[in-house]
């Protein structure tokens, strides 16, 4: 189950699926779904001996402490993710070797308009030009309105820097002055800077809390503490589905991908604090049996192994 939400979360953050829509991260949420389900089930038909949550010791308290910051930041980039439209143009575009290359001016298409500048910013022009530009499939000529030029204007014969894919055979092949595209995922890109430091930091105290101070009812199952949360994580997926399978959505998929943002850690919240009161009425004279099994003799060698 929890490897299953690594694997969604670390194939986001990978830029596994460039552009929706993302089917290995989608498949490997509903695996995850499916795991935790199955778990839940299982939990209500032996209680006693099937309510541990997998793993043991401080394995689960690393897994979860870094999986709710990542999986936030996952959430984040995907209400940014390009649309389908745009990833499918981007990989055509470097399948045909977009990129800057320098071509030749064939001649004016509209007189050169100077451009308002500050006085200590230099002279510059705004020119609709027609380029020569080289194709594999042989040279055009190809019109580009409100081209820039610096200090003086363009003429016939000028080389000029544009973006275009000498490869692409369409006739209406983008040819632009600035072609800087946007990328896919989040390494290798600003994202990853912005988000490394709050996540780093989310990760170590998450982890001191929970290696410290994680309530024992925690890992076993106990409906009033992990229903909710399950559910507040499937109302997550739920608003993340439209952005990863590129759904329009009326125009809502971003905003309801950044809201699900939220989600990971208010789960989190909730396992926490209703564990703690499970356990404190568990503890309370005339209240019946505890709401969470015994511990394994395993777990708690485990658990005074650590406290040692």
């Amino acid at each position: 189950m929890l490897l299953s939400a690594v694997g969604a979360v670390g194939c986001v953050l990978w830029g596994v699926g460039p552009y929706p829509p993302l089917v290995t991260e989608t498949g490997l949420a509903a695996l995850a779904v499916v795991f935790a389900a199955a778990w839940i089930v299982a939990s209500c038909r032996a209680p006693q001996h099937a309510g541990s949550l997998p793993g043991k010791g401080r394995v689960v308290v690393w897994l979860v402490a870094w999986l709710v910051p990542l999986a936030t930041m996952a959430c984040f980039i995907l209400g940014f993710m390009v649309s389908p439209e745009y990833g499918r143009e981007t990989e055509r575009l470097d399948a045909a070797r977009f990129g800057p290359y320098e071509v030749t001016v064939a001649r004016l298409a509209a007189d050169p308009v100077r451009g308002d500048n500050a006085s200590d910013e230099p002279v510059f022009f705004e020119t609709d030009l027609v380029l020569r530009v080289p194709y594999d499939s042989g040279p055009r000529e190809v019109t580009v309105p409100r081209m820039y030029t610096r200090y003086e204007p363009p003429k016939a014969g000028t080389r000029i820097d544009i973006y275009y894919a000498p490869g692409d055979p369409r006739p209406d092949s983008p040819v632009v002055q600035d072609g800087r595209r946007r990328d896919s995922g989040v390494l290798g890109s600003g994202m990853l800077i912005l988000g490394l430091f709050p996540v780093v930091c989310a990760g170590v105290v998450l982890t001191g809390a929970l290696a410290h101070g994680m309530p024992r009812g925690a890992r076993r199952y106990a409906p009033p503490v992990h229903l909710p949360a399950f559910g507040i994580l499937l109302v997550g997926l739920l608003l993340l589905l439209p952005a990863a399978l590129g759904w329009e959505a009326g125009g809502q998929a971003r905003p309801a991908a950044l809201l699900s943002c939220v989600t990971p850690g208010v789960a989190l919240a909730w396992i926490w604090r209703s564990s703690f009161t499970q356990q404190r009425r568990g503890r309370r004279p005339g209240q019946g049996p505890r709401p969470f099994p015994d511990p394994d003799p395993s777990e708690a060698g485990d658990e005074d192994g650590e406290q040692r």
